[in-house]
């Protein structure tokens, strides 16, 4: 019996011990490998016409249900306020007075050796697409492809980290080229324009051309359409990849910028008399400075810009209903549970109010980037009103992706928003967002936005004033002097 006892002490002994043992290993499990990342980015978006930011009129249903599910960033900021500026400089990491673009015309190319964030994506094991709109300028020299007209493809392959390039400039843009191509050649020339090849080779692209001056395209919505064409085409890409590491795709949509000639059908429904009214450029208490209005001789009012707004409205209906076929093939997909969501817009555009049309000033409706990041594995849903930048999705993406926090850090620009996400660490940024033009730079700090210019510099308190329409610069001298220190700090770095 008290042998019995003794070999049940022994065991027991050995047992605990055992427990005591893996209890001192690690108790967390090993970490979840890199996830998918997709962006999706549009082009012209102005955030208050979404229904997750209040909008009335919004016809947004894809978009705020991503946003119910992710975080919304509502004082996220575009660095640049056209196209080429925005989108160089997130790709990059630099600002655009780094990259010295500013505006669409500003077209030299990238310098030879500029990293692009894809590289260390493409470093660490991700297979990267580039699907749609493309506004990327990279360097192209030594490259030798099989003609020039491939050039552009693979430079942006080549240099700035993509496995795979399917691009289009534009609607605009593939209507400018054909007419010229049609007037020197008498023909549409393969290989510049992915979009234009598609409608070449399925004889739509006269048809494409006669409805793209704004006239309702009758063109399918799913397939033939640009948007659409680039969501099939993105879908297609997702489905047949079978690669055992993560992807990156960043998809560029090309609405809801002009044209505006959407099928009928996503502007049904919609009148005049529903759009949301301006913000009047009579109630401003200053003159706005010339540099800030695209259009200095014109001063658009609620009466000339309804039917713009009403177009604009159905153009992100569009744009909306691309983006639900999206998500639904993620949802039923194998990607489903390990793909994060990055959605934002380079910058937004003026819709009459302050009596401008147009993207070329500094007011919050160009540079709200209405950035929302949704992966409910990990971040919980919920507004942050953090002053962040897109510029900030570099490093963001990255630590996402688990690179290592030495070449994280090595980066010059912008700060990781996963402390934001996940609500774990510390989010090390200053909580200052900036944007640029060429002669006019802003700050805003999540109270006040400064506009600086040695001439006429503007103040705005956005929580008093949000629509910007009181400089308060006699108001509060001081902060407006802190705030400008702040810019010229910044473009000391």
């Amino acid at each position: 019996m008290n042998y019995d006892i003794t070999i049940m002490k022994k065991v027991l002994f050995s047992l605990i011990t055992c427990i005591f043992i893996l209890s001192c290993g690690p108790s967390q499990p090993e970490p979840d490998s890199p996830p998918n990342i997709l962006f999706i980015e549009v082009d012209d978006l102005t955030a208050k016409y979404l229904g997750i930011h209040g909008a009335k009129i919004a016809r947004t249903p894809n978009i705020d249900s991503l946003a119910q599910s992710g975080v919304i960033f509502k004082n996220a900021m575009a660095q640049g306020v056209m196209c080429t500026p925005s989108r160089n400089s997130l790709i990059t990491g630099k600002y655009p007075h780094e990259l010295g673009l500013y505006e669409n015309l500003d077209l030299k190319s990238l310098p030879k050796d500029i990293w692009a964030f894809p590289m260390t994506l493409q470093q660490h094991g991700y297979t990267n697409f580039w699907v749609g709109k493309n506004h990327l300028i990279p360097y192209r020299g030594g490259l030798q492809p099989e003609n020039v007209i491939d050039l552009k493809n693979k430079a942006i392959q080549c240099n700035m980290g993509f496995d795979s390039v399917y691009q289009s400039y534009g609607r605009s843009m593939v209507i400018d080229m054909a007419k010229q191509q049609f007037k020197t050649m008498g023909c549409w020339e393969e290989g510049i324009d992915s979009y234009g090849d598609f409608l070449f080779k399925n004889g739509l692209l006269e048809k494409f051309m006669e409805e793209g001056g704004g006239k309702p395209t009758t063109l399918d919505p799913d397939t033939e359409s640009m948007d659409g064409h680039f969501t099939t085409y993105a879908m297609n890409k997702l489905s047949e990849y079978t690669e055992e590491g993560p992807f990156f795709m960043w998809l560029n949509y090309s609405g809801p910028h002009g044209p505006f000639n959407v099928q009928e059908e996503y502007g049904r429904g919609l009148y005049n008399n529903q759009m949301p009214p301006i913000i009047d450029p009579a109630e401003a208490n200053y003159k706005l400075p010339e540099g800030l209005r695209m259009y200095p001789n014109n001063i658009y009012n609620d009466y000339t810009t309804l039917g713009y707004r009403r177009k604009y409205v159905a153009a992100i209906s569009y744009v909306d209903s691309q983006i639900g076929r999206l998500l639904d093939f993620i949802k039923n997909s194998r990607y489903k549970d390990n793909t994060v969501i990055v959605f934002f817009s380079d910058h937004g555009i003026m819709t009459g109010d302050h009596g401008l049309l147009g993207k070329n000033t500094l007011f919050k409706e160009v540079l709200d980037a209405a950035l929302i990041i949704s992966y409910p594995k990990k971040f919980k849903p919920k507004f942050d009103y953090t002053p962040v930048e897109l510029i900030d999705l570099v490093k963001t993406t990255l630590d996402i992706a688990q690179v290592e926090d030495s070449t994280i850090r090595s980066i010059k620009n912008g700060h990781s928003l996963l402390p934001l996400l996940d609500c774990k660490g510390k989010f090390e940024g200053d909580r200052l967002a900036f944007s640029e033009m060429r002669d006019f730079k802003a700050v805003f700090d999540g109270v006040y936005k400064y506009i600086h210019h040695e001439e006429t510099p503007l103040l705005f308190n956005l929580e008093k004033n949000p629509n910007e329409t009181e400089n308060w610069l006699e108001r509060n001298p001081e902060k407006a002097a802190e705030l400008k220190k702040e810019i010229e700090d910044w473009l000391s770095r």
